[in-house]
C-alpha cells in the first residue's frame, strides 16, 4: 500500500469513488485496489480490458475522477494550496482573491461549487501534481503491460511505450492494409522452434543480459527443503548456512569471501519473523561474525538494520550508511547479512550498493543465495538475482528443485551462467511460455480488437457472472451471440482482422509441437478458431479430435488440459499472488491430500436443486455434524464435574480455523454417511450421549491443550498451547507467547506441564476449575455456534447457523440456540432466563466464549457468576429480551431491572445505583466498553 501504484495511492477506487457502486460490493476497497485501473461506474462490470496500455488508460482516468469527482482531493488540494504561485493564478485562477485561495480554508469542492469557472485552472493546478507523483514522465513506460494491440508482439509482457510513441499507431490511424510492421527487438528471445546451437543460444543470452554479461552461478539441488521444512523454516536456513560453509571452503582463495545475502524467491521463510533468522545468524556465525541484518519490516515495508546483539533496529538510511562505513569501511559488507524476503525486490540498500563500490571498488553482495526452490519462472529468478546491483561481481547459488539429471556438471563451484545446460532449459521454457500466452490474454487481444472496429475505449460484457448463466441456462445462447458479433466486426474489419491473424501466425510458427508450427492458417480456419476459443473461455466448447484441440491446448498456455477451468486476468492475478506466498503449512496443512474428503453427489440442475433447502445433499453434508469433538472442556460447580463438547460441521472443516491434526482416519471414517441426513444426524445424537460418560484426570496430555510450563528455568510460569507431539518420547511441542508479541515453539518435557485452569489468574473464575481437555480449533475464529443440550454443542462457520437457513439443517429439531462468537443470541427457542438452565444466559456459553473468542463479556459474566450470582438472577427475572437476548445485552438489561425495581417500590434495599445514563455504577468499571 505504500507504493507508488497508481491504484493504491491515487486511483480509482477508495471509499469516496465507490460510493457510485449500487451493491455491497462497494465495502470491497481492498479488492478494487488490486483491479488495473476502470472508471467507478464500471467496476463491477467485469471488463475484459481496453485497447489502451495501463498508464494511457491511468492517464485518461485521473483525469476523468479528477473533473468528475473532485471532492476526492479536497485533501490533496489543502496541503498544496500554499504552493499556487501568483504568475499561475493570475493566469488561471484571478476570479478568486489570491490570499483566501492560497491561505483559505474552504475545500477544494467547496471552492468549486462556489465559484465554478476555476474548476479548469484548479484542475490543471492538480494535475500536474497527481502525475508527478505517480511518477508520470514524458517517456513513462508501462512495464507490466501486456498491450500486443499496439506492439504486434506475439510474445507480449514487453513493455509498451506512450500512445503516440508507438510506430504501428499511425498503421492504425490511417488504416493501412500493408504488411504490419516489426517493431519489438526480439533478438534475444529463444524458442525450442529455434534449436539453436550452444553458440548461437550463448550469443543471444548474451544480448538479454546486456551489462550483466559475466554473471557467475551455482545451481544448486534443493531437494532437501521439502524434508528440512518438517523441522522448521529456521532448520532449513540451518541446512543452508551449513552448505553454503562447505561450498566456500572447497573454493576457498584468498579473496574468497563467506556469503552475506539471501534472497527468499518463494517465500520459505515466511512464518519466521527477522528476530528467528537474527538468533540462527548469532548461534551459527557467532556473535561477532555479522553485527546488523538488513531486513524490510512487513508492517511499513521500511528498510531496517537489526542488531544482532540487541533489540536495536533502526531505519537504514544514508545518515546510518554513512555510520556503518565510517565504523567499518571497506570490511561493512562482513559485518551486515542481508536477508531479503519474496515480497521485496527493491529496497533502499540499492543505491548504496553502487556508492559502496564506487567508494571501495567491491562489491555489496558478496555471495548471494538466490532461494528459487519451485519457481519456473526464470524472468523471477534473474529478477532476484538483480537484487544485487553488481551482479558481474557477485557470485550466485540458486536453489532450484526438481534439476533434470545431467543438468549440473561434475565440476563444482560457480561459472558462467549462460554456459550451463539449466539456464538454457528455463530461459528457453520461459520464452516458450511468454509467446504462447493463456487463454485469457488471447481473449482480451480479441476484445481489444473490438474495441479498436468500434472506436470503442471500453467493452461491456454481456456475460458478467458465468455460473450464475449456466445456472439459468443463458451461457449457451449468450456465448452464441458473443461469437456472432466478434466474428462480425473483428474479421469484418480489414486492421483488426489483419491484426489478429498476425498475432495467431506469430505465435503458431513458434510452438514447439511441430503440427501446429507447420499449419497455414486461412480466413476459414480463423473464423473456426475464434468461435472455438470463446467456448473455450466460457468453458462450452467440446473437444473436436482435430488441429483445433492443439490450437485451443497451445493458446490456453498454464493449462494443462483442454478441460481445466480458464482464469480472467483478475484471477490469474490473485493465483499468481496466491502462488507466490508460501504455502504456510501452519494454515494449509489441513488441506493436504491425506487430509482431504471426496464427496461426490450428482444433479441434472443443480439451480433448481438448490430450491428444496431438505433435498440439496450438499447443502444438507455441509450442515452436517462430526461426531468426534472439536473442543472438550470440563468444569466443576458444587463439586460435580461437567463435560462440554463441541462438534464441528462438515463446512467447518473446509474453514481456516481447526488444526490439520483433528483430520484423524475416525473423523474421515465418520464421515462416509454424511450425506444421509437425517439417519446420520440420528446417529450422530445416538453417539454424543455415550461422551457423557468419559472421566478425565490431569495426567494426560493433548493438542490444543493450554499448559503452563512449570520447573523451567527460563520459562517457568509461562502458559502455552500444545501444538504437536515432540520427537523425544514423552515430550511435547508448546507455542508460547513472548513479551514482545512473537510466539516462539519450546520443546518441553511432560513432567514440566500441567493443565492449564481458564481464568486462573483470576482467583474467583478459578473457582470453576475450567480445563480445556481438547482444542483442535484455532485462536479467534469466527463461527456460528448451535446449542443441542447442556454439554453438546455444534460449532460451524460464520453464519452457517442462522434463523432463516434453519430448514436446510438436519440438527433442525434439536437445535435449541444459535449464537456467535461475540456473544449474539441469532435464534432462541429454549425462553431460558436463568444462568443455571440450558439457554442463552447459561453459563457454559460464556466458557465457551472465554476459551474460544476471549470476549469480554465471556470474562465479565464468568466473574459475575463467581462473585455476584444473586444480581444476575435478580437481573435476569426483570429483562424481557426486547433488546435482544445474551448477555451482549447487559446495558438493557441492567436499565430494566433498574426501572422494575423503581416502579415496585420495595422496601428491599437494592445495592444498583445508577447514574445519569441509567447504567448501574457499580458495574460500569468492568462493562462501560461493551
Amino acid at each position: 500500500d505504500e507504493s507508488r501504484s497508481v491504484n493504491k495511492s491515487f486511483g480509482i477506487f477508495n471509499e469516496q469513488t465507490l460510493r457510485h457502486c449500487t451493491t455491497n460490493i462497494t465495502h470491497d476497497v481492498e479488492g478494487y485496489k488490486s483491479l488495473i485501473a476502470r472508471p467507478y461506474e464500471s467496476v463491477n462490470r467485469a471488463m475484459a480490458g481496453s485497447y489502451y496500455s495501463d498508464v494511457e488508460r491511468t492517464i485518461y482516468l485521473t483525469y476523468v475522477i479528477l473533473t468528475e469527482d473532485i471532492a476526492k482531493y479536497d485533501e490533496l488540494f489543502q496541503s498544496e494550496r500554499k504552493f499556487i504561485t501568483f504568475e499561475y493564478w493570475n493566469e488561471h485562477l484571478h476570479h478568486l482573491d489570491y490570499d483566501e485561495l492560497v491561505y483559505g480554508h474552504d475545500k477544494l469542492s467547496e471552492l468549486v461549487n462556489k465559484h465554478p469557472e476555476t474548476k479548469n485552472g484548479i484542475n490543471r493546478f492538480l494535475y500536474e501534481i497527481i502525475l508527478r507523483r505517480m511518477e508520470i514522465r514524458d517517456r513513462s513506460r508501462s512495464v507490466n503491460s501486456i498491450d500486443i494491440i499496439f506492439n504486434f508482439d506475439c510474445v507480449g509482457f514487453t513493455g509498451t511505450p506512450f500512445l503516440d510513441n508507438y510506430p504501428t499507431f499511425d498503421y492504425i490511424r490511417h488504416n493501412r492494409k500493408d504488411d504490419i510492421p516489426d517493431c519489438i527487438d526480439r533478438s534475444f528471445y529463444a524458442y525450442t522452434c529455434d534449436e539453436l546451437s550452444k553458440v548461437e543460444f550463448e550469443e543471444r543470452f548474451s544480448r538479454f543480459q546486456g551489462q550483466n554479461n559475466d554473471v557467475d552461478v551455482e545451481y544448486v539441488p534443493s531437494n532437501f527443503i521439502h524434508k528440512s521444512l518438517e523441522e522448521g523454516e529456521m532448520a532449513t536456513l540451518k541446512s543452508i548456512f551449513m552448505r553454503e560453509e562447505h561450498a566456500v571452503s572447497q573454493t576457498s582463495t584468498s579473496d574468497t569471501v563467506s556469503f552475506n545475502a539471501i534472497v527468499d524467491l518463494c517465500g520459505i521463510f515466511k512464518l519466521s519473523t527477522i528476530h528467528n533468522v537474527r538468533d540462527l545468524v548469532r548461534s551459527h556465525f557467532g556473535p561477532d561474525r555479522f553485527h546488523y541484518i538488513y531486513h524490510i519490516d512487513q508492517t511499513d515495508s521500511s528498510d531496517r538494520m537489526l542488531c544482532i546483539n540487541s533489540d536495536n533496529d533502526v531505519q537504514f538510511d544514508e545518515e546510518f550508511y554513512k555510520h556503518l562505513c565510517k565504523t567499518y569501511g571497506a570490511n561493512l559488507r562482513e559485518k551486515v547479512f542481508f536477508f531479503i524476503d519474496n515480497r521485496n525486490y527493491i529496497g533502499k540498500d540499492v543505491p548504496f550498493q553502487l556508492v559502496y563500490r564506487h567508494h571501495f571498488g567491491q562489491p555489496l553482495f558478496t555471495r548471494s543465495v538466490v532461494l528459487a526452490h519451485d519457481v519456473e519462472d526464470f524472468s523471477k529468478i534473474w529478477q532476484a538475482m538483480g537484487r544485487s546491483r553488481t551482479m558481474n561481481e557477485t557470485i550466485f547459488s540458486i536453489y532450484k528443485s526438481d534439476i533434470p539429471s545431467g543438468m549440473i556438471g561434475e565440476d563444482t563451484g560457480a561459472h558462467d551462467i549462460k554456459k550451463q545446460e539449466l539456464t538454457r532449459l528455463l530461459y528457453v521454457r520461459n520464452c516458450d511460455c511468454k509467446m504462447a500466452g493463456n487463454l485469457s490474454s488471447i481473449y482480451q487481444t480479441l476484445i481489444a480488437l473490438y474495441n479498436l472496429s468500434q472506436e470503442s475505449f471500453y467493452y461491456c460484457d454481456e456475460i458478467v457472472n458465468c455460473f450464475l448463466e449456466k445456472m439459468e441456462m443463458t451461457i449457451t445462447r449468450k456465448v452464441e451471440r458473443l461469437q456472432d458479433r466478434l466474428t462480425e466486426n473483428v474479421l469484418g474489419t480489414p486492421v483488426p482482422s489483419k491484426i489478429f491473424l498476425h498475432i495467431l501466425v506469430d505465435k503458431f510458427r513458434r510452438s514447439s509441437n511441430k503440427v501446429i508450427a507447420r499449419e497455414q492458417l486461412n480466413g476459414e480456419m480463423v473464423e473456426v478458431l475464434l468461435a472455438q476459443l470463446i467456448e473455450q473461455k466460457f468453458e462450452q466448447r467440446i473437444p473436436s479430435g482435430d488441429i483445433y484441440d492443439d490450437f485451443i491446448c497451445f493458446l490456453s498456455g498454464d493449462q494443462r488440459t483442454l478441460m481445466e477451468i480458464s482464469y480472467t486476468k483478475q484471477q490469474q492475478k490473485q493465483k499468481q499472488k496466491q502462488q507466490n506466498k508460501s504455502q504456510d503449512s501452519d494454515t494449509m496443512d489441513h488441506f493436504d491430500k491425506k487430509n482431504q474428503f471426496l464427496l461426490r453427489i450428482e444433479t441434472s440442475d443443480y439451480f433448481e436443486y438448490t430450491f428444496s433447502p431438505q433435498k440439496d445433499l450438499t447443502k444438507v453434508a455441509l450442515n452436517s455434524p462430526v461426531s468426534v469433538p472439536i473442543l472438550t472442556l470440563t468444569y466443576n460447580i458444587s463439586g460435580k464435574l461437567h463435560t462440554v463438547n463441541v462438534y464441528p460441521t462438515l463446512q467447518f472443516l473446509y474453514s481456516h480455523h481447526i488444526q490439520a491434526a483433528y483430520i484423524t482416519p475416525e473423523v474421515k471414517n465418520n464421515l462416509n454417511d454424511i450425506s444421509e441426513g437425517k439417519k446420520f444426524c440420528k446417529k450422530f445424537m445416538k453417539t454424543i450421549m455415550s461422551h457423557e460418560n468419559i472421566k478425565y484426570d490431569d495426567s494426560g496430555f493433548d493438542i490444543g491443550q493450554t499448559v503452563v510450563i512449570h520447573s523451567s528455568v527460563n520459562h517457568d510460569g509461562k502458559r502455552g498451547r500444545i501444538v504437536s507431539e515432540g520427537k523425544k518420547e514423552g515430550s511435547w511441542c508448546v507455542r508460547v507467547s513472548l513479551s514482545d508479541k512473537k510466539e516462539d515453539t519450546l520443546l518441553v518435557k511432560e513432567e514440566n506441564l500441567k493443565i492449564a485452569t481458564v481464568g486462573e489468574r483470576d482467583s474467583t473464575v478459578g473457582q470453576l476449575d475450567i480445563k480445556v481437555r481438547l482444542n483442535h480449533i484455532r485462536e479467534h475464529p469466527q463461527y456460528t455456534i448451535a446449542a443441542l443440550k447442556p454439554g453438546a454443542y455444534v460449532i460451524g462457520i460464520k453464519d452457517q447457523f442462522n434463523v432463516h437457513d434453519l430448514r436446510g439443517t438436519p440438527l433442525q429439531e434439536h437445535i435449541q440456540y444459535i449464537s456467535d462468537e461475540m456473544g449474539f443470541i441469532l435464534y432462541d427457542k429454549t425462553e431460558s432466563n436463568s444462568v443455571d438452565q440450558f439457554g442463552p444466559y447459561f453459563v457454559e456459553q460464556y466458557m465457551l466464549m472465554e476459551v474460544l473468542s476471549k470476549q469480554e463479556v465471556a470474562q465479565n459474566v464468568l466473574d459475575y457468576y463467581c462473585k455476584h450470582k444473586e444480581k444476575l438472577d435478580r437481573c435476569l427475572q426483570h429483562y424481557s429480551g426486547a433488546q435482544g437476548k445474551g448477555f451482549v445485552c447487559w446495558r438493557f438489561l441492567i436499565n430494566e431491572t433498574a426501572k422494575a425495581t423503581a416502579q415496585v417500590g420495595t422496601d428491599e434495599p437494592c445495592d444498583m445505583s445508577l447514574d445519569e445514563e441509567g447504567v448501574e455504577v457499580s458495574a460500569k468499571r468492568e462493562w462501560s466498553d461493551i
